[in-house]
């Protein structure tokens, strides 16, 4: 099992797969909507949530996390960059949501 996040591995390797600088802006863009939604998450966990709202909260960020990995992965291998867009604002839409139910 591996510590490293999505946004790290992504940000790790984005120069080597991606040449395209609008997909970099675009990819940027997700991986600070991430990084907002862990600040925000953490500064709303402090606030000693009940178990099945914490719990919620957890699944959902995993579950839109699992979109980013995927869609990653798959655009390493055939470089489908629309696809890829798709799943970057998926998950960014279902960070959202998390965010506005918090």
């Amino acid at each position: 099992m591996s510590t490293t996040s999505i946004a790290e591995k992504i940000q790790k390797e984005l120069n080597e797969e991606v040449s395209d600088p609008e997909l970099k802006k675009r990819i940027g863009e997700w991986l600070a909507a991430d990084k907002e939604f862990n600040v925000w998450f953490l500064v709303t966990t402090k606030r000693q949530l009940a178990d099945d709202e914490l719990m919620a909260l957890l699944d959902g960020y995993r579950e839109s996390q699992e979109i980013v990995e995927n869609a990653w992965d798959d655009y390493c291998k055939k470089k489908d960059a629309a696809a890829l867009l798709a799943s970057l604002e998926d998950s960014h839409k279902r960070m959202k949501a998390l965010q506005d139910r918090g």
